[in-house]
């Protein structure tokens, strides 16, 4: 495996350390997840999603019940 040089601003370096204790890893792993995640979420790929967002979104009419709609999901997680 490679190991890189990076620069990143201490106040960042804090949060990406205080997220990896939380998320009980290591500041590499959670830095390899969110490159892994930049990159299948490229460009193309968050234009494609937020098409569907707006196909979704305009097939919604009125305002929607969450409550009923939590409850329906519960029912068919059985």
């Amino acid at each position: 495996m490679a190991k890189v040089m990076v620069s990143i601003p201490d106040d960042l370096l804090a949060e990406i350390d205080s997220e990896a204790i939380r998320q009980g890893t290591s500041r590499s792993a959670l830095l390899q997840k969110a490159a892994r995640l930049e990159i299948g979420l490229g460009p193309a790929k968050r234009e494609e999603v937020l098409a569907k967002l707006d196909q979704i979104s305009a097939q919604l009419t009125g305002p929607i019940d969450v409550v009923a709609e939590v409850r329906r999901d519960r029912q068919r997680d059985g």
